[in-house]
């Protein structure tokens, strides 16, 4: 008995999209080891690097740039906060705009992510050309989720 296709469309490998989500997941699991060995996430790591390249911004800012909701934010600046690797006035008081600030600690393990961020870099196999040229085109497909 034979089961007709019903797919009309390319083959999955001449589907861009659906190599990005694949690619995404190989990239993914790679962030997670090499930041695993470090005892954080991925997204923790994107939290650091934000408010290390971006001093003062707002928990809602640091959300938007880390693909969280602001609700996660709020566990994510506590489990870094547990850590040590940042810390808040809470003095300003509720309803006030407290950033998060690196600490010692936290500048610290930011520089050691960077060895862990280069050797992911490096397992992409590509060439300093090739991964501009990639970045370059990510950029584009990133930036067009916020103009829908």
């Amino acid at each position: 008995m034979s089961v007709e296709q019903v797919w009309p469309g390319p083959a999955p490998e001449n589907l861009t999209a659906w190599t990005l989500v694949q690619a995404s997941h190989v990239v993914a699991r790679r962030f997670r080891a090499a930041f695993g060995r470090l005892g954080l996430s991925p997204t923790q790591f994107g939290v650091l690097l934000e408010l290390d390249l971006h001093p003062g911004l707002s928990n809602g800012e640091v959300a938007r740039a880390v693909l969280v909701t602001p609700q996660s934010m709020s566990d994510l600046l506590a489990s870094l906060a547990r850590l040590g690797y940042i810390e808040r006035d809470d003095s300003a008081g509720q309803g006030h705009r407290v950033p998060a600030r690196l600490t010692p600690a936290g500048r610290e393990m930011l520089h050691q992510c960077a060895a862990e961020v280069a050797g992911v870099e490096k397992s992409l196999g590509l060439t300093r050309e090739q991964a501009g040229q990639l970045n370059t085109l990510l950029r584009i497909v990133t930036s067009s989720d916020r103009q829908v």
